[in-house]
């Protein structure tokens, strides 16, 4: 019979559970709960018991376990592939293949993001595909609703084929390890992973979109245009001496020029066959689309040696936004223009872009910090975060919510380096996964990667509450027995069945737990079960513990499951039955064929 600490442990987790699934309470509040529930329950209560003790410092342990410390490191070397836009170019081949034909456009697609996965957390993989997908899907034939549930469900297998491939599989790995299991390095289980994505990947790729409503997408219209201008300054920019035809192969596009400006005259587009130095480019894009062609081509959309000149010396130190600003009603900007009120040296900021409807944009040759601005005009803004904030405290001006950050593309390759160098390190074992990903973290912020500043805004609170909560919660299933007790059932209620319908079912059981509750939950408590289980039945516990790993990840058939998930049904309209319909034959596909490579895989009777 198990102890009063571990019944209570018990009520405690069913009540997390309960808690996990209601929308009224935040995830990071739950989790609060959680460790202060354990923090008050071993304080008062120790648990000593013949070999083994639980005090409330063990609870805070959980803060300084090398999971969450590997976690959180490889949350901040995420952000600085991000940051650098190293995965953008990858991004932009994907266009140009989707333009070229749409079948082997999402069959590439799932497969760069599924391979991207592995080693850069989720979200970030994501949120460099919808922009193209949806962009794709105003364009072409293919709803965005038919393509990003496909690429979002690549993403997450995806993470399966490596140990750094999402926080669960840490977690997972972390809790067995220190419940006596041999440690398993970052590509141990990728054949048993690969040979289950290359199984679900035909569903992803022919069957998933026919099973998908054409919804469209949630976006109401095309986003605002601005007119902005980059001037070619000398033969080493990536534009001097090349053709729009050249331009677009690079780019996926068409390049966005309305214009160009040669000797203070304007050029008609059909008779440049190169461009030259001197030549000013005249665009009209998107402020994403104005951003991708900066990043592309290292270009500056404004004039270094003019106004906003300064902002040369901030950038190297800063990140750089690109914010929209509404000229309000008795704005002193009314019919004077940018460089009359020294607007750029008395903000901090730059001006790169102007919108106020399509009428005349192409047609203007002054420079925009020349031109009379109208109340209403739109300015593209270009500067560091504060400096952006403080426009907020301007009455006559408005600045609206949504902002882009211009990634540090001659870094790019640095991030991708320092990636590759500890994937490396931990793959041979040189070192530990948390020691090579601090390294990792500490090499991107010392070459400006990441910034410090943005060290915050990289690592999500939610992950690391709900990562050393579950932590303790699993230490102290553990410690108290409730998981061996548990443990006990469950190993004489499968004990009749074949290795590999055991697996299915503590994979069923972390797959239940990850879709109504959290990955977190699934880890804490499914791994402590399964390793127990695994010696009660005198069996290895490496294929049991991958059965939660490979469980818990099989976020597919609720909306609630993943944050990804919540991101691409806002984005093309899914509804529930959407996930429900693609999602649960997907997971019932993933469980029969990961729970036979298992069993294949360790030669399991």
């Amino acid at each position: 019979m198990p102890n009063l600490h571990a019944v209570v442990l018990l009520v405690v987790t069913l009540a997390v559970f309960y808690l996990y699934t209601r929308a009224w309470i935040r995830i990071e509040l739950v989790s609060l709960l959680l460790l202060a529930t354990l923090l008050l329950l071993f304080y008062v209560f120790p648990f000593r018991a013949a070999g083994s003790h639980l005090t409330e410092v063990d609870v805070f342990n959980a803060f300084g376990h090398p999971a969450l410390i590997a976690i959180c490191c490889l949350m901040v070397m995420g952000r600085g592939l991000t940051m650098t836009g190293a995965l953008e170019p990858a991004v932009r081949v994907l266009g140009r293949l989707w333009r070229m034909s749409a079948s082997l456009g999402l069959l590439v697609t799932l497969l760069v993001a599924g391979a991207a996965s592995a080693f850069v957390n989720d979200t970030p993989v994501l949120v460099l595909l919808m922009p193209l997908l949806l962009g794709l899907a105003e364009k072409t034939q293919h709803p965005a609703s038919k393509t990003l549930m496909p690429a979002n469900f690549a993403i997450l297998a995806g993470g399966m084929l490596t140990s750094i491939g999402t926080s669960t599989n840490l977690l997972v790995l972390s809790i067995a390890v220190d419940l006596g299991m041999k440690p398993i390095g970052v590509f141990d289980f990728t054949g048993s992973a690969i040979f289950a994505f290359v199984v679900a990947l035909p569903y992803l790729w022919l069957i998933a979109p026919r099973l998908l409503p054409d919804r469209g997408s949630a976006r109401t219209g095309p986003d605002r245009q601005y007119e902005a201008r980059i001037e070619i300054l000398d033969l080493n920019s990536r534009l001097a001496g090349r053709t729009f035809a050249e331009l677009k192969r690079v780019l996926g596009r068409r390049l966005p020029v309305v214009a160009v400006t040669r000797s203070g005259h304007d050029i008609p587009l059909p008779t440049i066959s190169v461009l030259e130095t001197g030549d000013v480019l005249r665009l009209r894009d998107t402020p994403a689309g104005l951003r991708e062609v900066s990043a592309t081509f290292n270009a500056d959309l404004f004039d270094r040696t003019g106004p906003g000149r300064f902002l040369a010396e901030d950038s190297g130190r800063v990140d750089i936004h690109l914010a929209e600003v509404v000229i309000g009603a008795r704005s002193p900007l009314q019919g004077r223009s940018l460089r009359e009120l020294r607007f750029a040296e008395y903000h901090g900021v730059v001006v790169v872009g102007l919108s106020r409807g399509t009428e005349g944009l192409s047609r203007r040759v002054t420079p925009i910090v020349d031109t009379p601005l109208n109340e209403g005009d739109i300015l593209l803004a270009q500067g560091p975060k504060d400096r952006i904030d403080r426009l907020r405290e301007q009455k006559s001006l408005l600045v609206l919510d949504a902002t882009l950050v211009l990634p540090r593309s001659p870094l790019a390759p640095v991030a991708i380096a320092t990636m590759a160098v500890v994937v490396a390190l931990a793959a041979t074992k040189l070192l530990p996964i948390h020691v090579a990903a601090f390294l990792g973290a500490l090499a991107m912020l010392l070459t400006g990667c990441v910034r410090l500043e943005g060290v915050g805004r990289a690592i999500s609170l939610e992950v690391v509450l709900l990562v050393a909560s579950s932590l303790a919660l699993g230490q102290a299933l553990v410690t108290t027995g409730a998981a061996g007790w548990i443990a006990q059932g469950v190993a004489a209620a499968v004990a009749g069945v074949p290795p590999a319908m055991q697996l299915a079912i503590f994979m069923t059981f972390a797959a239940l737990l990850t879709n109504f509750v959290s990955n977190a939950a699934a880890a804490s408590v499914g791994t402590p079960i399964a390793v127990a289980t695994a010696i009660q039945l005198g069996q290895p516990m490496e294929p049991y513990v991958l059965a939660i790993l490979f469980g818990a990840n099989l976020s597919y058939a609720t909306p609630m499951a993943y944050q990804t998930n919540l991101l691409i049904m806002n984005a093309a309209g899914y509804r529930f039955s959407d996930f429900v319909r693609v999602g649960v034959p997907l997971v019932l596909l993933m469980l029969i064929t990961l729970s036979i490579s298992l069993v294949k895989h360790y030669g399991l009777a």
